[in-house]
């Protein structure tokens, strides 16, 4: 009888481990204005990350449009240094529910 208890309540800790709540990001795969990226994507379980890319930015006076941007989840987010000079496309990580609304 106490066996039977100790395995039920052995599958019960092992089922309520594997029920965690997912990381919420926001999400675009293809480039848009950051502002219009705004879908808001439940992460899958290996997903540590909201992860911004920064596409293109807008490189001559009056400097008045928005950046260009995707964003997704991540399962490993590798950001770049925002002060880097010459990269391609500067990401950014976070790591926590739509964290990744701003650059």
């Amino acid at each position: 009888m106490a066996s039977r208890w100790a395995v039920q309540l052995l599958l019960v800790a092992a089922w309520s481990m594997g029920c965690g709540k997912a990381l919420k990001c926001y999400t675009c795969e293809q480039p848009m204005v950051s502002a219009s990226c705004k879908t808001i994507t439940y992460c899958k379980p290996e997903d540590t990350a909201c992860m911004t890319t920064l596409v293109t930015v807008e490189a001559e006076f009056p400097f008045n449009q928005s950046p260009v941007v995707t964003r997704s989840c991540s399962r490993s987010c590798m950001a770049t240094d925002p002060d880097s000079i010459g990269a391609a496309h500067l990401v950014y990580c976070c790591f926590r529910d739509l964290c990744n609304s701003d650059l």
